[in-house]
């Protein structure tokens, strides 16, 4: 088929969540906090996670998540940009603020979940202090790159310390 005279291939077939085997299960402990106003990526994204073997914790806004992180440590935080209350690059900036008063090692990986791909909401999200960027809709592939280098990351930074709490 073609359309504007481009050839248009057909896609794979979305692939059923309950299809994929949870690959990560037992690589290493993370403690994930998924920061989503909207139920459904709320929801979708802790399933993605729930597949690929991690629990997480969620929350709505950016200001739940300065309260859940003032009562529990993260290591990696799944935060969409555009919230009520407190949007995501604010929350990153407070993240990131709150660890430089109360230093914690290795610092917490904070991922921007957003609809906006172009390079200039890359760079927006880094400079507000995110590590990374995965677009919307949410791809298990995607989430599961991430959530494998924020658990090799972590691993080896204990193993280099000579010490590690989770294990």
């Amino acid at each position: 088929m073609y359309v504007m005279n481009q050839r248009v291939t057909k896609s794979n077939p979305p692939v059923n969540i309950e299809q994929i085997a949870p690959a990560n299960v037992g690589v290493y402990p993370l403690s994930i906090l998924v920061v989503e106003d909207n139920r459904i990526n709320r929801v979708l994204t802790m399933k993605m996670l729930s597949h690929l073997g991690y629990a997480a914790d969620a929350v709505i806004n950016g200001r739940d998540c300065m309260q859940a992180m003032a009562l529990k440590a993260y290591d990696l935080y799944l935060m969409d940009l555009q919230m009520p209350v407190m949007d995501g690059f604010t929350a990153a900036r407070e993240i990131r603020r709150w660890h430089h008063v109360k230093p914690v090692n290795p610092p917490p990986y904070i991922c921007a979940l957003t609809a906006n791909v172009l390079t200039k909401d890359r760079e927006e999200c880094l400079s507000a202090g995110m590590d990374d960027f995965l677009a919307k809709p949410l791809r298990m592939e995607a989430l599961k790159v991430v959530v494998t280098r924020v658990a090799e990351n972590l691993k080896n930074f204990h193993r280099q310390s000579g010490q590690d709490p989770r294990l």
